[in-house]
């Protein structure tokens, strides 16, 4: 079950939102566990969490439970013990996404590595005929699109013309919708409010991550550097 399909099954009043008690019986929990997690995650204060504030809620506890000895990291044998990974696998892994190249994955970098995970399951979902690549009926289908926006999708990233989606092509279009929604103001950039915004963190953290990809110092992220990112 993908991200998507697990906030579709809490969602049981289906209003787009997963409450206090939708939560409770989606996780088998108790109330006073409940009452802390929307401290921490329900960032707007609004009593609910919206898909992003549940996927960000959803990520940090698989983290916290393989974090076997609460390092705040995933060191290479959680990563094999939590994820049944042989040694090979999981130091290919930790080669990708650990960016700081201390040997393991601090939480930025396991979401990074689970955005991808969830990319590839979400691509494999739609692609119902199991040949490598999203044809346009599936997209249509799978994302409840209409044919114009197909066209759009395909016109735009079917980079070789070829009349299909293979990962990469996916990949960059599924990444560049991320750009444009957290773009409210579609000037083509993201500042330091978008940035909060979007990614739900304080001022500190947006500024330290406009620091760290904001390639020619307007201090915003471009599309290009939004790629950059993302390693496309």
């Amino acid at each position: 079950m993908n991200i998507h399909e697990q906030f579709e099954k809490y969602d049981t009043n289906k209003d787009g939102f997963i409450q206090p008690d939708e939560l409770k019986k989606g996780l088998g929990i108790e109330e006073d566990e409940v009452t802390k997690i929307f401290e921490e995650f329900d960032k707007n204060k609004d009593g609910k969490l919206d898909f992003y504030e549940f996927k960000y809620m959803m990520l940090k506890r698989e983290f916290d439970l393989f974090d076997s000895n609460n390092n705040n990291k995933l060191e290479l044998n959680e990563i094999m013990e939590g994820y049944s990974l042989d040694e090979e696998a999981a130091k290919k892994v930790i080669a990708k996404y650990d960016e700081n190249k201390d040997g393991s994955l601090q939480f930025h970098e396991f979401k990074h590595w689970k955005h991808d995970v969830f990319l590839q399951n979400e691509f494999n979902h739609y692609d119902t005929n199991n040949d490598g690549f999203l044809q346009p009926d599936e997209l249509k289908t799978g994302y409840k699109l209409e044919e114009d926006a197909v066209t759009k999708i395909f016109k735009e990233f079917d980079s070789n013309s070829d009349g299909k989606l293979d990962f990469n092509e996916f990949y960059k279009w599924k990444i560049t919708e991320d750009f444009r929604k957290l773009d409210k103001n579609n000037d083509g950039k993201l500042d330091l409010e978008e940035i909060k915004t979007g990614f739900r963190c304080d001022e500190e953290c947006a500024k330290k991550f406009i620091a760290k990809h904001d390639k020619n110092n307007d201090n915003s992220i471009d599309l290009n550097e939004w790629y950059g990112v993302w390693k496309i």
